[in-house]
């Protein structure tokens, strides 16, 4: 029974980080809203790169790799 707890708790948890990692966040006096690209695919590896897709693809403002746990992601800067 215990080891059942342990997996509810550790998908309960999984389900959170990725549910945060998804959501548009503000960034603080900027007024855009940051957003995982939806046209990059793997780990991000080249800000020029990402921005450009990001503004080209997607209508983003601005683009750059982050590290978000496990991998850099490419996060596009959007008007909120």
């Amino acid at each position: 029974m215990s080891k059942f707890a342990t997996i509810i708790t550790l998908l309960f948890a999984y389900f959170v980080l990725f549910t945060t990692f998804e959501s548009a966040t503000t960034v603080e006096g900027q007024r855009l809203c940051t957003r995982q690209s939806r046209t990059w695919w793997g780990v991000c590896g080249n800000n020029d790169a990402c921005r450009n897709q990001c503004i080209r693809l997607e209508g983003a403002r601005h683009g750059s790799c982050n590290y978000i746990f496990p991998y850099h992601r490419c996060i596009c800067y959007h008007a909120c």
